[in-house]
């Protein structure tokens, strides 16, 4: 029986796109944005919180100061879980199903030196996931590929193989100049991630 091999394209509109070699989409999970979601209601807690009396060398906190800060630790626990639940979700998921899982090798820390995309990039927790996923394949006894970060998954056309001399990242879809191909940009880089996997 030949394997089943998945292709997982990690971004922030999109959190995971899964596709097979074969060019067909089997995963699509929209990014829920858990920190950024929970941000105003976490603002205001925190804002509340430093009005009260908080805990100083030889002071006490007050039990208003505790009980704003309690709210403020309940928000962070809550993004933390419902980010956790998620992650845990996908992985299990892509490891009970799948015999190779090919994934971007991207440099996480790297890229949270943009500023612009760092709050982002934290919130969609990439690293966690590929972390859960390497631990769970051990488990399922599957094999995860991971792809060189300059592997041009998103600018190659996953069809005839033309490489785009440049992709910027609000350009959500992808044309093909040479062979008319137009499909979303994560999509046709889960399939050729995907085709990664593949034997030879």
């Amino acid at each position: 029986e030949p394997e089943r091999v998945i292709g997982v394209d990690v971004g922030i509109t999109t959190l995971y796109t899964g596709a097979t070699p074969d060019g067909t989409q089997v995963l699509e999970v929209d990014n829920p944005h858990h920190f950024v979601t929970a941000e105003k209601k976490l603002a205001h807690a925190q804002r509340i919180a430093s009005r009260r009396q908080g805990p100083k060398k030889g002071v006490a906190a007050s039990n208003r100061w505790k009980k704003a800060n309690g709210r403020v630790q309940k928000i962070h626990a809550g993004v933390r879980h419902a980010r956790k639940n998620l992650i845990n979700e996908t992985t299990s998921m892509l490891a009970k199903n799948y015999d190779v899982i090919v994934l971007e090798d991207l440099n996480v820390a790297g890229m949270v030196k943009n500023h612009s995309l760092a709050k982002h990039i934290q919130d969609a927790a990439w690293a966690d996931f590929a972390r859960q996923l390497e631990y769970k394949i051990k488990w399922s006894g599957s094999t995860l590929v991971r792809v060189d970060q300059f592997y041009p998954s998103s600018k190659t056309c996953n069809q005839c193989g033309t490489v785009k001399a440049t992709l910027s990242l609000d350009q959500r879809t992808y044309h093909c100049g040479a062979c008319g191909l137009v499909l979303g940009r994560d999509l046709n880089a889960a399939i050729n991630l995907a085709r990664q996997g593949l034997p030879g």
